[in-house]
């Protein structure tokens, strides 16, 4: 069975109960130590997890680049992640925002010079939707696409946060110009959401849902477009329109 999602037996009503076997997502609950000290415990699916770990550590401002980690091991509940020696670890900013463990933070502005035809953001949400595998067989992950001329990448996780760090995570190995991307995802546009993509230099977030007024603030501050919305082909743009070529 494929370890993103599960079978079980459950009662399906419709014009009357019968029982039937289904799929659901799977999920656990996993700690991040780096460098012996534990950031936090995070309810994710359990795969691409180290694209998770090097994400969240890029987009949380841990890491600048792979070069500053020495090596990514796991266990059954955990996940150990060794700095180089220079790289220090502060872990007494940690805070909590929308059930999501983050740094407190300021604002870095996204310096870009992307344009993105809307054409191109209905075919790349469309997209998104044809290779969300998972969600399509359970109904109960988020996804996120990472797209830029060469790439479209692709991650799903029961956690919309750590959907956006393991796209993030895998366009880091890529070595993928931050810059010259946009990211393309399921779930709302709130705050913490929009500082991972300021961090490591993303101009553009489209997704079908709404944003919060203070992810709307964090995205104007930081010179990030935000798109929300998008169905049947029209969309919201709600910050820094100027990248989108209508």
């Amino acid at each position: 069975m494929h370890k993103m999602f599960q079978k079980t037996r459950i009662v399906k009503v419709k014009h009357q109960a019968r029982e039937v076997e289904d799929l659901v997502a799977s999920d656990a609950k996993i700690k991040l130590v780096v460098n012996g000290k534990e950031l936090g415990k995070f309810y994710l699916s359990p795969s691409d997890l180290e694209d998770f770990a090097l994400g969240y550590l890029l987009d949380e401002r841990y890491i600048k680049s792979c070069e500053d980690v020495s090596a990514v091991k796991f266990s059954s509940e955990s996940i150990h992640v060794l700095l180089k020696e220079h790289e220090t670890m502060e872990t007494d900013d940690l805070a909590c925002y929308d059930g999501w463990v983050h740094r407190d933070q300021t604002i870095i502005p996204v310096i870009s010079n992307l344009k993105v035809k809307k054409e191109k953001i209905l075919q790349a949400y469309d997209l998104l939707i044809e290779k969300a595998e998972v969600w399509s067989k359970t109904g109960g992950t988020h996804v996120a696409a990472l797209v830029d001329e060469d790439h479209f990448i692709v991650r799903e996780d029961v956690s919309r946060h750590v959907a956006i760090d393991k796209v993030i995570g895998a366009g880091l190995k890529e070595g993928i110009d931050f810059s010259m991307s946009f990211l393309v995802c399921s779930g709302r546009i709130p705050p913490d959401r929009v500082v991972k993509l300021a961090n490591v230099g993303i101009p553009l977030m489209v997704t079908k849902a709404a944003p919060t007024m203070e992810g709307l603030k964090v995205g104007e501050k930081a010179g990030i477009t935000l798109v929300g919305f998008l169905r049947n082909g029209r969309f919201n743009i709600y910050t820094h329109p100027d990248r989108i070529v209508v």
